[in-house]
């Protein structure tokens, strides 16, 4: 049984801070790397290799989002850094993943509005756990989660109304993996280079992706889970209305991917999203609000998740349609959701 003490006193110890920053890429990473620690990678191979493999994967970055690497400049400038320090960040040395159970869902009301709710879910050790209101001189607005690797997103929405989430796939190691883009800058190269959930979905099966991985993109219209490993991309859509993804590939010929690891609580963990959505769920966009985040609050399968390693970090709650925004920070059975302006509109939180 965990240790709710424990469990406790982990959150408040760990790293909750919120930035508003502006300007071009390099004075973000610059101001971030004035207020942030580094976050270590560790080694997995010898040095030489590590530093040509994150070279390239900093190269495939570039192709999709050139400003992103003024952000790792501005960031080593601002820390007194070769830029060897900060390649790690573009690749993590390729280390196999560590299992969690992020829970995020997509529904269509029945008034039209679009929701969106998730909870993110990792190990205590992940302490910098970041959110940031990014204003970048020539790309959209952003609100989004940081964990201290330079320049990411983890979940987060923009200007335009593009809703963008990644989750951790355990699955077996690709025999040979080239040179692409990490897990933790696709959300936010999408945030800031695409306008729709088309869109979003055509660059993701562009890029090639160095990590397992699902996303979910949605927008006021539409909806996509994009199920991705290294050297294949495979795309899904709603059903009545809903899309649910969590840590494993739903699609036929991806599942082969996860070898014979157990997937019974993340499937049981969606059966029970879709079956609440299925039996009411809020049919207006008011009602809709407090329902979503009384299920992201849920211990029952779990949703809202505490173990002895790791918990839910953080949370949230959007309305698409409504341009209404909300986060919670620490896990949300004993936090409150407060709520942010839509990036774009104004540098204020409403909370």
């Amino acid at each position: 049984m965990t240790d709710v003490s424990a469990d406790l006193r982990q959150e408040l110890e760990a790293d909750y801070r919120t930035f508003e920053l502006a300007g071009d890429h390099g004075a973000i990473g610059y101001q971030m790397g004035l207020a942030t620690p580094l976050r270590p990678v560790e080694t997995w191979r010898d040095r030489a290799t590590e530093l040509a493999f994150a070279r390239a994967c900093a190269e495939v970055v570039g192709r999709f989002h050139p400003r992103l690497l003024d952000e790792f400049r501005g960031y080593a400038a601002a820390q007194g850094r070769a830029w060897e320090e900060v390649l790690a960040h573009f690749s993590l040395n390729l280390p196999e993943g560590t299992l969690s159970g992020c829970t995020t869902f997509v529904r269509r009301l029945p008034d039209g509005h679009v929701l969106v709710a998730r909870n993110y879910d990792f190990l205590y050790t992940q302490r910098q756990r970041y959110l940031r209101q990014l204003s970048p001189l020539d790309y959209p607005a952003t609100l989004g989660t940081q964990a201290g690797l330079i320049g990411s997103c983890y979940d987060g929405v923009n200007s335009h109304g593009l809703f963008a989430a990644l989750h951790l796939i355990q699955a077996q190691i690709a025999e040979q993996v080239e040179p692409g883009v990490p897990f933790h800058l696709v959300p936010r190269i999408l945030l800031e280079t695409c306008r729709t959930a088309q869109e979003a979905v055509a660059r993701l099966q562009e890029m090639p992706h160095l990590f397992p991985f699902n996303y979910l993109v949605a927008d006021p219209d539409e909806a996509f889970a994009v199920e991705a490993y290294p050297g294949r991309v495979r795309v899904r859509r709603p059903a009545n209305g809903s899309l649910v993804v969590t840590n494993y590939y739903e699609l036929p010929d991806m599942r082969p991917l996860q070898g014979r690891r157990s997937l019974t609580k993340q499937i049981e963990r969606t059966r029970w999203i879709k079956a609440r959505i299925a039996g009411d769920g809020g049919r207006d966009a008011t009602a809709g609000w407090a329902w979503t985040q009384s299920l992201l609050r849920d211990h029952s399968v779990p949703v809202c998740y505490h173990r002895p390693n790791q918990a839910t970090l953080w949370s949230l709650v959007a309305d698409l349609t409504a341009r209404r925004v909300a986060y919670c920070l620490g896990a949300p059975c004993r936090n409150e959701f407060h709520e942010w302006s839509w990036p774009g509109d104004e540098m204020l939180n409403n909370s």
